[in-house]
């Protein structure tokens, strides 16, 4: 609509991208975490079972920022601090992802947030861990981590299209006028 050559926009024109909105970010935050706890549980259940401490990785995590003296495999509060940063760093990263997976169909959101998670790691991992936490990138397994981020993927994915469903977010089926037209331009 113009009126006096200025255009005010419709509704409908200026209507977010679907997923991209404050619930949208939260989605993600959410899905992030709790794929990263079922990726570390899933990395501390193979190292049970290889006969090494479940504790080692969140201590590995904790030298970034207390030293490399607390990676020592031990149950304590490094190792709490560990977790807390791989927590916190699996919402940002998820976060980051909300703009690539909110806007594809939903069948699709699976598969891009496996690609993601596994595009990514070897990217962070190789150029922010060899300077953040050279013992970690020193002592851990790319073959291990790699397998751990493709469980990261998987259940952000599947979490991400669960909360975003029960929220009401607009995501694509595939399928033509799923979501606003407005939202394809």
């Amino acid at each position: 609509m113009t009126t006096t050559g200025v255009s005010i926009s419709s509704p409908e024109e200026m209507a977010p991208e679907p997923g991209l909105t404050r619930a949208g970010y939260g989605a993600g935050a959410i899905a992030g975490i709790a794929a990263g706890t079922v990726m570390s549980m899933a990395m501390m259940l193979i190292a049970t079972l290889r006969g090494e401490s479940p504790w080692a990785l969140p201590d590995l995590i904790a030298a970034m920022w207390l030293g490399s003296d607390v990676a020592d495999g031990r149950l304590g509060i490094p190792t709490m601090v560990g977790m807390l940063t791989h927590g916190a760093t699996s919402a940002m990263m998820e976060i980051v992802a909300v703009p690539f997976v909110a806007a594809l169909p939903g069948w699709r959101v699976l598969p891009i947030s496996l690609a993601y998670a596994l595009a990514s790691y070897p990217l962070v991992f190789s150029l922010v861990m060899s300077w953040a936490n050279p013992l970690m990138y020193e002592r851990v397994s790319m073959i291990d981590m790699t397998w751990g981020h493709s469980v990261f993927g998987v259940v952000f994915g599947v979490t991400f299209l669960w909360i975003a469903r029960r929220r009401g977010l607009h995501l694509r089926s595939g399928r033509q006028g799923d979501y606003d037209s407005a939202n394809e331009r």
